[in-house]
């Protein structure tokens, strides 16, 4: 970290890193954080003006990191204020500008829905970019708000490849790419620098050859095992970025690894970590089902049904939704058939999330249910689907095996 200055080195805190969040069911979930800000040397530092810049500057990161945990447990009205009074207050702050971004991101899903999320989040956006584009003009050489700027357009990229804007991704992805680069350059030892890099290798790692092409015009490796490595080494070294890596590689871990021990370690540190936000608590009782712990999965199963009290109305149909999943899943794995199959069919029929990982696994389970049931037709069907869906999860493969030999409990 030598490049930075010496009251901006960082402590080993929690934090925050947009650039990972997805489905609206994430929305607990989704996006980053990470690095510097410790005041090391402000004892042999002289003179009152020095001296109260660096408290002013730790008083600002204690607010972010409030902010963080605040913004993680849904308590979005506190870290909205929060981050709000870190970007109005001085010296600058570079969370400031994107904690606001990500409040309002999680909010308009909670009010609006992610088609006109997406609209009103672009148009953020710009205003965001604009924030850092004046500080890297006034201070190029600092790594944090070159790296801020290449997240924001990070998102940008996220969000046109939703709306299938393709240039736009291309030419968002390119510039993100290009900023975080340059921040990794100047602190090449600084764990959140990495963990975009980190994402797009591991993404590459499990994509089509032809994803090579692009790992080789950005001088990425292109290997999933070097992806999981820079997620890895943010979620368990990472500032800012610490939180939305361990929520990647619990999500990772569950969906594309058939690592079920390692979601499991993973979503329950932030299920009690962050216990008013029952995305994680989804995310564990999931990785119990398959780790095949079914009274535990069943108490973080019954934290998520407790606090759909406190959310808003299209917050609490999503969890309602993610609990017919979860309870289709539980039948399933107990081997109570008609229950299963009515608890997937109607998830699968009221299914309208922005990504389709629950999809496919509904899908898959419903097959299994099938093939239980001798029903094979039915269950070549439901296999057929979810290789249709061809999102490169766990799902997909066992779907392939599956579609040539019946599933059956003795072979699982």
């Amino acid at each position: 970290m030598n490049n930075f200055p010496e009251f901006l080195k960082k402590p080993r805190a929690r934090g925050f890193f947009i650039a990972g969040q997805s489905t609206e069911g994430q929305q607990g979930n989704r996006f980053s954080r990470s690095f510097f800000f410790k005041i090391l040397l402000i004892f042999l530092l002289t003179g009152s003006p020095v001296f109260l810049a660096a408290e002013n500057f730790e008083q600002q990161e204690q607010k972010v990191q409030q902010a963080l945990r605040a913004m993680y447990n849904m308590e979005y009205k506190r870290a909205g204020d929060l981050f709000r009074t870190v970007m109005a207050d001085t010296p600058f702050h570079p969370m400031g500008p994107l904690g606001v971004l990500a409040v309002q991101y999680y909010q308009n899903a909670e009010d609006i829905g992610f088609h006109r999320r997406n609209q009103q989040f672009l148009l953020d956006i710009e205003q965001t970019l604009q924030i850092y584009s004046r500080q890297i003009q006034h201070h190029p050489d600092r790594p944090e708000y070159l790296f801020f700027y290449g997240v924001v357009m990070g998102l940008k990229a996220r969000i046109l490849l939703v709306e299938k804007n393709y240039f736009g991704v291309l030419t968002s992805g390119l510039s993100a790419i290009k900023f975080i680069k340059k921040a990794e350059k100047l602190c090449p030892d600084e764990p959140d620098f990495h963990l975009p890099a980190g994402l797009f290798n591991y993404y590459v790692g499990i994509s089509a050859p032809y994803f090579q092409i692009a790992s080789r015009i950005m001088r990425e490796s292109g290997s999933k095992e070097d992806g999981l490595k820079s997620i890895k080494a943010d979620a368990d070294h990472g500032n800012y970025g610490r939180w939305e890596a361990r929520a990647l590689l619990a999500y990772i871990y569950l969906y594309l690894e058939s690592d079920y021990a390692g979601s499991f370690a993973y979503a329950a540190k932030l299920a009690d970590i962050f216990s008013d936000n029952p995305y994680y608590a989804g995310l564990t009782a999931d990785a119990l089902i398959h780790l095949g712990e079914i009274d535990q999965a069943r108490i973080y199963m019954k934290r998520v049904q407790n606090l759909l009290p406190t959310l808003k109305p299209r917050a609490v149909l999503e969890y309602q939704a993610k609990l017919q999943n979860l309870n289709g899943s539980l039948a399933l794995a107990e081997g109570h058939l008609s229950e299963a199959e009515t608890n997937l069919k109607l998830f699968i029929r009221d299914y309208a999330f922005e990504l389709d990982y629950d999809l496919g696994n509904a899908y898959l389970q419903l097959g299994n249910v099938y093939d239980l049931q001798k029903r094979r037709p039915e269950a070549i069907a439901c296999y057929r689907k979810v290789i249709d869906l061809n999102n490169r999860t766990t799902a997909v493969r066992l779907a392939k095996i599956y579609l040539q030999k019946p599933f059956s409990v003795k072979a699982h």
